[in-house]
């Protein structure tokens, strides 16, 4: 006799202990925590990614073009994340599809493909800049200052190196055995310290970095203001060349 396979709705989220996604939902309604927020985010990350390139792939879009369709899917990930209801209607990615792939479509018609991949770049470094302006402001010397954009750039490019080691010019340099042994000893403690980081601090810098969600949908993914998701970026830099400094 076959059997059956049960359809798995809403409520079966709450109830079924089998979904690895049951307790995130299930506290995420009773409490709306920043937190659990992130955690779903996570969760779903990759299911957004694949319709982002999907719809890059039938729309014949530029390489540049496909950064600024994900981060349309990530914005309409964040608005499903906290418009579901697991008590009523389909399971979530039935019902976060529709609002990530309209999303994904306004950025189509917005997008410029020449400009695009530029006008993301500026913004991230508007937003750094911004966030680490406010030292100079208090009195530190321009050396100070420089040592936390070297920090920045350098988190950053390791960080991006993590995500793509397998196609990284740099992680993968073997004209000179000091310079690679070098360049992953430097990033694996890097790396080390961005997990030492309180956890705000922490989460802000991996998906900064890593995820390269803007100051503001970091804001909207922990229910904070952009201003305060500045301090915290700021803060994890002065941590990081502080740590980075000593271990020289």
């Amino acid at each position: 006799m076959t059997r059956r396979r049960r359809r798995v709705g809403g409520l079966d989220v709450l109830v079924d202990p089998d979904r690895a996604e049951a307790s995130l939902w299930r506290r995420f309604t009773g409490a709306r925590d920043g937190a659990l927020r992130e955690k779903l985010f996570n969760h779903y990350r990759r299911f957004a990614l694949a319709l982002a390139r999907r719809s890059a792939r039938r729309s014949d879009v530029a390489e540049n073009v496909l950064r600024d369709l994900e981060q349309s899917a990530f914005r309409g990930l964040l608005e499903a994340i906290d418009r579901f209801d697991p008590l009523r209607g389909p399971p979530f990615p039935a019902f976060a599809a529709p609002r990530i792939n309209g999303r994904i479509a306004d950025g189509l018609a917005e997008v410029d493909e020449a400009r695009a991949r530029l006008r993301f770049h500026r913004r991230v470094e508007r937003e750094r800049w911004a966030s680490l302006a406010e030292t100079e402001r208090a009195g530190r010397s321009a050396t100070d200052v420089l040592g936390d954009l070297v920090t920045e750039l350098a988190l950053g490019l390791m960080l991006d190196a993590e995500e793509k080691e397998a196609g990284s010019a740099l992680a993968g340099r073997s004209d000179c055995g000091f310079d690679t042994l070098a360049w992953r000893e430097t990033r694996a403690l890097l790396l080390e310290r961005v997990e030492q980081l309180p956890d705000m601090e922490r989460i802000v810098v991996r998906q900064h970095y890593q995820h390269d969600l803007l100051f503001s949908q970091i804001a909207t993914l922990l229910g904070l203001s952009k201003g305060r998701v500045s301090q915290i970026h700021k803060a994890a830099l002065m941590k990081l060349r502080k740590s980075m400094r000593m271990w020289r």
